[in-house]
């Protein structure tokens, strides 16, 4: 399962290793925190809810290139830049561990304000980024795993409680315990997914950012992740 912040999230931070892993069989469910609707910038033509609306869309017609189903792509349409790590709010991502119990969930980097890159590149972690980490590894231990949380949805949605064995942290990559996950076979389904999102960002920002970085050795593509085992 893959919980993220926005809309082209899923796609920016592991698209490629949701493609490989539906290409190998597994399910995976996409669960997107916010509408994305303020991610229109300086654009006077549109406003924030005809803007989530779009958002919205891309993000279903996105997960279709990856091989995502839209009963699997969901989207808890909380405004963008307002998501607070509440009971509530973790309410939701608890729900949806207990209802697809993932063995694994890819989500933000909890730990730090600022993404190193390198040592000559950096950026600030958006504040709905680090929101939805740590909204996320509450759900994942103990809310969901324990049967004092949330009983409403065991008794009136008929769910389970489930434990999450394992997670995996974006933007971590000045961490040890990074994993690189080989996604060459299926880099082209990547960029056909983020370019479903190019009222979010420009095609120069598919080409030369997102895909440019998981270009690591010569011919090769890989995606980068912190391993957590919980």
């Amino acid at each position: 399962m893959v919980v993220a912040a926005h809309p082209d999230d899923n796609e920016i931070v592991c698209g490629g290793i949701v493609a490989r892993l539906i290409d190998e069989g597994k399910r995976v469910r996409l669960v997107a925190m916010t509408n994305g609707g303020k991610g229109y910038q300086d654009r006077t033509d549109i406003n924030e809810a005809e803007f989530a609306k779009i958002r919205l869309k891309e993000q279903l017609l996105a997960g279709k290139e990856l091989g995502i189903p839209e009963n699997e792509n969901f989207n808890l349409n909380i405004p963008d830049g307002e998501l607070e790590n509440t009971l509530a709010n973790i309410g939701k991502v608890v729900y949806h561990v207990r209802q697809f119990k993932p063995e694994l969930i890819i989500t933000h980097n909890p730990y730090d304000p600022i993404n190193i890159f390198s040592r000559d590149t950096s950026w600030v972690n958006h504040r709905d980024h680090r929101a939805t980490a740590s909204i996320v590894l509450d759900a994942a231990y103990p809310y969901s795993r324990d049967r004092g949380f949330f009983p409403e949805q065991l008794t009136h949605n008929h769910l389970a409680p489930h434990a999450v064995e394992e997670l995996l942290f974006s933007d971590s990559y000045s961490y040890p315990d990074v994993l690189y996950f080989d996604i060459t076979r299926y880099i082209e389904k990547k960029r056909k997914a983020l370019f479903k999102h190019l009222n979010a960002f420009s095609a120069e920002t598919v080409d030369g950012e997102f895909i440019g970085e998981t270009k690591l050795l010569p011919g090769k593509n890989y995606e980068r992740l912190k391993h957590v085992k919980i």
